[in-house]
């Protein structure tokens, strides 16, 4: 399944990933699940728990944390 992502420091770019899996789309991305999180184009907060459809297109915000 084909994904469109969104993120400041990649842009846009598509990802193909086997199943309809966060963790997945996280692992083949290299990210930490702690470290980011996925919105979707409606709003949508994708977490490890919640499957992704073909076609979604999914804004990868990087958290940061500070003092």
């Amino acid at each position: 399944m084909e994904i469109k992502l969104n993120n400041i420091n990649f842009g846009e770019k598509t990802v193909k990933i086997e199943s309809n899996s966060v963790t997945e789309l996280l692992e083949k991305l290299s990210l930490n699940d702690d470290s980011v999180i996925l919105v979707g184009k409606d709003g949508k907060i994708y977490t490890k728990d919640q499957s992704i459809r073909e076609g979604d297109e999914i804004n990868v915000v990087e958290v940061f944390s500070g003092g």
